[in-house]
């Protein structure tokens, strides 16, 4: 029997207004979805560039976009697609493991990604014939995670 795929969600972050700016936040294990191990950001990219094409086999992530636009491109192990485009820091892409993504960069983005694991190069899977391997066997019910 195949483990049950976890779909991609958009999570709307706490923020406070004031007339000196705004605060998003979040706070404690009740408003976030797991316990932070891991935390980088990524700039400079080029518009138009992609990064991020792989699948994790047991890392989340939260993508959160804290400046300009990305486009998400995610593909689940059934073959489900989706698209999310990410350009308020207020929201959150929360990204379970065993999802296919391409980040597609606008100019001046700065991208914050924090992940439930430490960097761990076994837990890439960084080439999409293997990503359609794991989806082959869990179409026909041989995937066991």
């Amino acid at each position: 029997m195949n483990p049950k795929i976890i779909p991609p969600r958009l999570i709307q972050l706490e923020s406070k207004v004031n007339p000196t700016g705004k605060l998003t936040f979040f706070e404690g294990t009740g408003d976030f979805p797991f316990p932070i191990k891991r935390s980088f950001w990524i700039r400079g990219v080029p518009e138009g560039r992609k990064r991020g094409v792989h699948a994790h086999k047991r890392e989340t992530q939260l993508l959160i976009c804290l400046q300009g636009m990305v486009s998400v491109q995610l593909e689940d192990l059934a073959g489900a697609k989706f698209n999310f485009h990410l350009d308020q820091a207020e929201q959150a892409l929360l990204i379970p493991p065993l999802i296919w993504s391409s980040v597609t960069f606008g100019s001046n983005v700065i991208l914050l990604v924090l992940a439930d694991l430490a960097f761990d190069e076994e837990d890439y899977i960084r080439k999409k014939d293997e990503f359609k391997a794991l989806q082959d066997a869990y179409l026909k019910g041989d995937f066991y995670g």
